[in-house]
């Protein structure tokens, strides 16, 4: 049985095999990143992706199960999920649990500027985090900005979604400039 394409971009390709109800992305990284990742300065996409489903499966994170991961392939499971952006206005379970999510990633100094809940699935009432190979865990002596991930988590959730920044924001004191409130 041939692959189905399900998704093309510029540094990356999703096909589904439905013989094995497998998930595959291939990724076409730029000149420059394919250097960083060979000078070691980031981990490839298809190993990082593992290393962050570590790191969340740690926080208590759902993530795809992986089935094959090397520097530019990644297999993963079908999680036979729905989109949390179809979901979250009408459940207050998953927008707790989105906010457990990004919260926890904010505290733990993960960095994602794709945290829109187009990149989560819901699979029996919990969410799954996907799109794991764009993510950042902090090195021992770099930590990325705080305030920069929550630029760029304000600029994905808006419109009926901005509550989701806002109650974000009451969660950790924060005022609307990212300032401790008194």
């Amino acid at each position: 049985m041939p692959l189905e394409l399900i998704q093309t971009g510029k540094y990356s390709r999703v096909d589904y095999d439905p013989e094995h109800d497998l998930f595959i992305k291939t990724f076409f990284p730029k000149r420059v990143d394919r250097l960083r990742y060979g000078l070691r300065l980031r981990p490839y996409p298809g190993i990082n992706f593992v290393l962050i489903a570590k790191h969340l499966d740690a926080l208590g994170i759902a993530t795809p199960t992986i089935i094959a991961a090397d520097k530019y392939r990644l297999v993963t499971a079908n999680i036979h999920g729905k989109p949390l952006k179809q979901c979250i206005q009408a459940s207050r379970v998953l927008q707790t649990q989105y906010l457990d999510a990004v919260e926890a990633y904010y505290r733990h100094g993960i960095h994602c500027r794709g945290l829109h809940t187009d990149n989560f699935l819901v699979r029996d009432d919990r969410i799954v985090a996907i799109d794991l190979d764009a993510y950042k865990v902090p090195h021992r002596l770099i930590r990325f900005p705080q305030h920069e991930y929550l630029d760029c988590l304000s600029r994905s959730l808006i419109n009926e979604e901005a509550f989701l920044f806002h109650a974000l924001l009451k969660r950790l004191s924060l005022d609307a400039n990212y300032l401790p409130l008194a």
